[in-house]
């Protein structure tokens, strides 16, 4: 089925034509993403990163098929480009960080920004941190850590074919083999942080955004504009969240497109 998935994908991306157009736009020596989808497509042939590098600032390595269908969400779907953030010096905090291109994205539409990424699997966070370096991005810390309703140490189970995939829940990982990771409770996440004004979360993390959501109350949210999230409806009952994120004081918009929610707070709306 994933192989399937995969070559039809690819398929897409070579036979529409205003794919090219869209890539020579976005990024410097665009025949170099066509290489690298054919290549990292059969991954035996050419396993050596690939750099790419953006026209808007940035660059980014690509070690395997699952970076390039990342890298056309975030930068060519333009997936997290909405809902627009009115701050100049936006604060952000990214859980579920990956290898960085969330992150890039954010430097890329607001320079200006504080980041806080969260990415708890090591191959992950190491590919975050050589992204971020390469980069030159500023104004971002970086933490080897997941985030969940609570502090503790948890198995974090890995997804073979999906560098984006690990999660909490062996079923939506759909292997049993597993990390040990540590994670810290968003309560206390916002509590070492101290900020008074948080613009975004975001949050992409196979399941973990229910025990997170769920841990929020009206004190730790009072600071929190706006929450997106990508639902994980596999592993729990999406209009329980919902419904929580009501009770707490915030509005719900869904954009399909992105399969994202956005979640406002009310206390900050015009």
């Amino acid at each position: 089925m994933l192989k399937y998935w995969r070559l039809n994908w690819t398929l897409q991306q070579i036979f529409t034509i205003r794919n090219y157009r869209k890539h020579n736009q976005i990024l410097h020596s665009s025949w170099k993403y066509w290489l690298t989808l054919i290549l990292k497509f059969f991954p035996s042939i050419y396993k050596s990163p690939i750099c790419l590098k953006l026209k808007e600032g940035g660059s980014f390595i690509v070690k395997d098929f699952m970076t390039l269908y990342i890298y056309n969400e975030i930068f060519v779907e333009k997936s997290y480009d909405y809902p627009h953030l009115k701050a100049y010096q936006p604060v952000i905090i990214d859980i579920g960080a990956n290898t960085g291109l969330f992150s890039l994205r954010m430097k890329q539409l607001y320079p200006e920004s504080s980041l806080y990424s969260y990415e708890p699997f090591l191959k992950n966070f190491e590919q975050l941190e050589q992204n971020i370096n390469l980069s030159k991005l500023r104004n971002i810390e970086i933490f080897q850590k997941g985030i969940g309703g609570r502090t503790r140490s948890e198995k974090l189970f890995l997804n073979k074919s999906n560098l984006g995939g690990h999660s909490l829940y062996e079923m939506e990982a759909r292997n049993s083999e597993f990390v040990e990771i540590e994670i810290i409770g968003i309560a206390d996440l916002l509590s070492n942080l101290g900020l008074d004004r948080i613009h975004l979360i975001k949050m992409d993390c196979e399941g973990a955004e229910y025990e997170i959501i769920k841990a929020l109350d009206v004190d730790l949210v009072s600071g929190v504009e706006i929450i997106l999230f990508e639902s994980t409806e596999s592993v729990y009952d999406l209009n329980e969240l919902l419904a929580h994120l009501g009770s707490i004081g915030f509005s719900i918009e869904f954009k399909e497109n992105s399969c994202n929610y956005i979640a406002r707070n009310l206390k900050f709306t015009d």
